[in-house]
């Protein structure tokens, strides 16, 4: 899987493997906020990404492990992925009354652009974040 070229020389990159189980979602959050201290909303993105992880694709299985990334870049910008091992392509529809399917909305909402890259058998949905 490739993740997008963002050009950036001299950025500052962090990565580290969590067990696929929910209680790693909040680890995921602090890894990401001690080393993008100055974007408020970047553990909450993080979480939000790992969380859907864990939930909806073979990594929440027995096992199963996810790989979060995290770049700071000289400019102020910053790229946050969060990698699994893939699963469904489509995970419900959103209801008024169902919990979940809203995350992906409030992503978009703080974000400069995020996309996904890879197939069923992995992903990487990455996040690109404007200055803080």
């Amino acid at each position: 899987m490739t993740t997008p070229s963002n050009g950036h020389e001299g950025a500052r990159e962090w990565h580290q493997t969590f067990p696929g189980k929910t209680e790693q979602v909040r680890a995921a959050r602090l890894f990401v906020q001690a080393h993008l201290p100055h974007h408020p909303d970047a553990d909450l993105i993080a979480s939000e990404l790992a969380t859907n992880a864990v939930e909806h694709t073979r990594t929440g299985q027995p096992g199963g492990i996810f790989t979060a990334t995290v770049k700071h870049h000289p400019d102020g910008t910053a790229y946050i992925e969060i990698a699994d091992q893939g699963g469904p392509t489509a995970f419900g529809t959103r209801t008024p009354t169902r919990e979940g399917g809203r995350g992906l909305h409030l992503v978009t909402a703080l974000t400069t652009t995020w996309g996904v890259n890879g197939d069923a058998a992995g992903r990487i949905v990455w996040v690109q974040l404007p200055p803080p």
